[in-house]
């Protein structure tokens, strides 16, 4: 099935600082990127538990709509071949593993992203 876009939810108002999720600490990582880069790379401490494997950020793109499962069993983690199915797009990252995928805006928290998947902070 399709994966839906994940939009950056508003900032909260500042107050006392919240849990020590793990997930949390993150989320400053990913904030702290430039939303209009581009490029690659695993997302430090991000793990899928479904098939065993770390989650893989593709800045400045967005999965095609017609990708499929197979794509990913077969051409994770080399960038060069999983470009074939990213579409640019300015503000946006693409994430994956080698059985699940998900599009997002940049600035999109990381237990955003991870909802419905059997993605999970480890460390």
């Amino acid at each position: 099935p399709p994966q839906a876009f994940v939009a950056a939810k508003q900032p909260a108002p500042a107050g006392p600082a919240g849990g020590d999720d793990d997930l949390s600490d993150l989320v400053g990582e990913v904030l702290s990127a430039d939303a209009n880069a581009t490029g690659h790379s695993m997302v430090p401490n991000f793990h899928c538990t479904g098939c065993d494997f770390p989650v893989m950020r593709c800045d400045g793109y967005v999965w095609a709509d017609d990708v499929e499962y197979m794509f990913f069993r077969n051409n994770y983690p080399t960038f060069d071949k999983l470009r074939k199915r990213l579409v640019r797009q300015q503000g946006c990252t693409g994430y994956c593993c080698q059985c699940s995928w998900k599009s997002a805006h940049s600035n999109a928290a990381l237990a955003d992203v991870a909802e419905g998947l059997r993605w999970r902070a480890v460390g």
